[in-house]
């Protein structure tokens, strides 16, 4: 049976990401060089996209430090 899914996408843009887990972009951008921070996809071109869900769960992460 399939699921009632919401409008979110599943993959959010540098920017959304960094809204959602209080940051700044550059700093999302240090992260995926340094392999931390949420799963991203490089989809090529420089076109790089975040997993909802990954980012929701960093964001839970560091706001229990």
């Amino acid at each position: 049976m399939l699921r009632d899914h919401s409008r979110e996408s599943l993959l959010l843009t540098p920017a959304e990401a960094a809204a959602l887990l209080h940051r700044d972009v550059a700093e999302l951008r240090q992260w995926r060089a340094q392999n931390i921070g949420p799963t991203f996809h490089d989809l090529g071109r420089g076109l790089i996209r975040y997993a909802r869900e990954s980012v929701i769960e960093e964001a839970a992460k560091t706001s229990a430090r």
